[in-house]
């Protein structure tokens, strides 16, 4: 038989680091503070650094981008180079002499410098052709800019002969939430190559993390002017995620070139979200394992209370990487009842889904007061629902999937920077499995939901973090 477990998380929330403003204290999160004391608690490694990255790892249990493996395969079996929208960008952009702009989305990992090189070789295999590569970094923590450092190096070393280097930018300024000021400005600048720019990279991220500036509110800046913009140009959305480019293009649809309109031409790597039907190179396969097919695995199913702008994403991972609808998992509003304990606690009595996910997220206020006040209504929430708990009514699991760096401003005004490091609480609540017989052994986000689903049916094939001490344990630990 099935039982009910409750994921309680408060994402962004973490282990604060000592550079890091102060903020948590045990008069602040009372309930909280107290859980860690009596109830089976450990910290547990988040590698991801924001609220779709944490669904994606803890559905499919991955530890890096999924579609990497895609690109990793078309190389390891040479494929790559039979590639039909490969091919077609290639005799396309031969074809109109133009130049070739990609724009890259980078992240921590060094495996986008291979990816590009066997990429390259093929579009550029006699080094002739103007091809500039454009880098959008997209993490939300500047403890990565050492990471970020290295990979960009790499970059501008091994790919020198094949591209040059020209903007490097934040994803905040291109994707589809940046302000149409910032877009606009943007292309004056790649239009007429009049703005920032930085000979080296390496002192540009300094200064940014100096300034506690996140990688992806990074403002536009040139690492050379060597590049130019044409209107038989062909651009290349080198990118790893389903980003909404609508009015990206929009903006570069609308560039003329005299009375005379563009000749633009677009490809993608994976899908992007445009006005356009722009022709890309892979499909990103459904996984074998996600959350959906896991809960049908052990019978059980699954109600998450998040926004509701967040669901079809949400959705769109625990779905394997298919945009499904499944009478598995339903998702409802969690805005009606965020600041409601009662509210929250008749939501968990209502529903029968055996495992429910109530996600609050820290990372979207602007100062130290709002952060507080939001993590004291959380933790009276938490309060609510562990007092309804009631004799092991349910399992309660309290974690958060990644934790936030965020620069935000004090009472007097000042910016400080609040870090929350990448070490996120684990509390595990059962009346049955005590801190007396039981602990929480080394684990990652991943192990939230496998140790939800060992908790939901005991004999199922997944292994929990929470583990039964044994008699060596004891011995030495008692």
């Amino acid at each position: 038989m099935n039982k009910k477990t409750v994921l309680f998380l408060i994402n962004g929330f973490g282990v604060e680091k000592k550079e890091s403003y102060s903020i948590y204290d045990a008069t602040l999160m009372p309930t909280f503070d107290e859980l860690t004391k009596t109830k089976l608690f450990s910290t547990i490694e988040s590698k991801v650094n924001n609220y779709y990255d944490g669904y994606r790892n803890i559905s499919l249990d991955i530890n890096e981008l999924y579609n990497y493996t895609i690109i990793d395969k078309d190389i390891l079996n040479k494929t790559l180079v039979t590639n039909p929208i490969l091919l077609k960008l290639k005799q396309d952009n031969d074809t109109k002499k133009g130049n070739l702009h990609i724009f890259c989305l980078v992240d921590t990992s060094l495996k986008i410098v291979d990816h590009l090189k066997e990429t390259l070789k093929i579009l550029n295999p006699n080094h002739d052709k103007k091809i500039y590569l454009h880098c959008i970094i997209s993490s939300n923590n500047i403890a990565d800019y050492k990471s970020l450092t290295e990979v960009l190096s790499h970059l501008n070393m091994e790919l020198a002969s094949y591209a040059t280097i020209g903007f490097i930018l934040g994803l905040a300024s291109v994707d589809n939430n940046a302000k149409q000021v910032d877009l606009n400005f943007f292309f004056k600048m790649f239009i007429s190559k009049v703005g920032e720019k930085w000979q080296s990279f390496t002192q540009k991220f300094d200064v940014l993390y100096g300034t506690k500036v996140a990688p992806r509110d990074t403002k536009p800046f040139m690492i050379n002017t060597n590049f130019e913009l044409t209107k038989d140009d062909t651009f290349f959305f080198y990118n790893y995620d389903n980003i909404d480019l609508t009015n990206f293009i929009d903006v570069l649809k609308g560039i003329n070139y005299g009375e005379e309109a563009n000749n633009y031409s677009y490809y993608s790597l994976f899908a992007v979200t445009s006005n356009l039907e722009i022709p890309y190179m892979y499909t990103s396969t459904g996984a074998t394992y996600s959350m959906v097919s896991n809960l049908e695995s052990i019978g059980a199913t699954g109600l998450i209370l998040c926004d509701s702008p967040k669901v079809p994403i949400i959705n769109y991972f625990c779905n394997g990487l298919k945009n499904e609808a499944t009478p598995t998992l339903t998702f409802v509003d969690i805005a009606p009842y965020a600041d409601s304990p009662e509210s929250l606690v008749s939501i968990v009595d209502q529903f029968n889904n055996d495992l429910i996910i109530i996600n609050y997220e820290i990372d979207d206020i602007e100062n130290v007061t709002d952060l507080k006040n939001k993590l004291a209504s959380i933790d009276k929430c938490l309060k609510a629902i562990y007092d309804n708990i009631n004799g092991s009514k349910y399992t309660l699991i309290v974690s958060s999937l990644y934790g936030m760096t965020k620069t935000l401003k004090t009472e007097k005004g000042n910016n400080v920077q609040v870090i929350f490091s990448s070490n996120v609480p684990f509390i595990f609540i059962d009346d049955f499995i005590t801190k007396k017989n039981y602990l929480v052994e080394p684990g990652t986000i991943n192990d939230i939901t496998k140790s939800a689903y060992k908790s939901i049916r005991r004999d199922s094939k997944f292994d929990s973090i929470v583990e039964k001490k044994n008699g060596l344990y004891k011995l030495f630990f008692k």
